[in-house]
């Protein structure tokens, strides 16, 4: 089992974990997840030489509830976060929501990410420009996940049955199941969504740090062609992977993504 920490960071009470001795890589969950999404993928990060640290990300997992999930905000909590751990820069890796924060990340502090993986969500112009009929299909979701109120009702009606039909295996019900019935923590996995959206169809700037994309083609919620118009929104290298797979690929596919990320991170092992 990994050891916790915890800081005070920007007046958040985050829970993260911090492994490993080397360059510093860090990992961003999405929803409905928490740090535990990497559990499957550290040993061998951590034992190829890299130093992870993984949080809990606001509202999520140990992580303290906020008044506000907007990108920009955890981006700053991040950096925080780092600084306060003495790390001046840092390759990361984000998954789902976690991505989103990573692509935002990229494009606005650049001097301090390394390289950037993204995980089943390309780079959000991408999404909205180059997804078509088929990725707004696979997105009605978030109609539904914006409704205060309307979405906690579905997703915790028959003790929590949405969670049953989504996990892709008993050991990600379990996490879910054990963090989501909490008090306030669906409604604040749920307004990730809310607080973001404006921010998304705004668009994000694009990126010049070397980028992986990596997605799962059975992906229920996302196309490959999102993942693909990335590289229309990246000024640096891009390096485009679809495996066999679905959505929570860092779960389901710990060895085939280290396998791919391994020798990507490599290349870039400056600063």
């Amino acid at each position: 089992m990994f050891h916790v920490k915890q800081l005070m960071i920007n007046g958040i009470q985050y829970e993260f974990v911090d492994e490993g001795r080397g360059k510093p890589v860090l990992l961003l969950h999405g929803f409905p997840d928490s740090k535990k999404l990497w559990y499957q993928m550290m040993p061998q990060l951590i034992q190829n030489g890299y130093r992870v640290i993984a949080p809990d990300l606001r509202g999520y997992g140990n992580t303290a509830l906020s008044d506000s999930y907007r990108i920009e905000d955890s981006a700053a909590d991040m950096f925080t976060l780092l600084a306060q751990l003495d790390i001046a820069r840092a390759h990361v890796i984000g998954h789902d929501w976690g991505a989103c924060l990573g692509w935002y990340m990229a494009a606005n502090y650049e001097p301090q990410v390394i390289s950037f993986t993204a995980l089943s969500v390309g780079h959000p112009s991408g999404y909205l420009r180059s997804g078509g009929l088929k990725q707004m299909m696979k997105g009605s979701y978030i109609g539904l996940f914006i409704l205060p109120g309307v979405a906690e009702q579905v997703l915790a009606a028959g003790d929590y049955q949405a969670l049953t039909l989504i996990a892709e295996n008993d050991r990600m019900h379990e996490h879910w199941y054990m963090d989501l019935t909490r008090p306030g923590r669906l409604s604040s996995g749920l307004n990730w969504y809310r607080h973001n959206i404006k921010t998304i169809i705004a668009g994000i700037d694009a990126v010049n740090v070397p980028v992986m994309g990596i997605i799962g083609n059975q992906d229920p919620a996302l196309t490959s062609a999102q993942m693909k118009a990335s590289a229309n929104y990246i000024y640096a290298s891009f390096h485009y992977h679809e495996i066999e797979g679905g959505h929570w690929l860092p779960e389901t596919h710990a060895n085939e993504l280290n396998r791919l990320i391994l020798p990507f991170l490599s290349n870039y092992m400056e600063g």
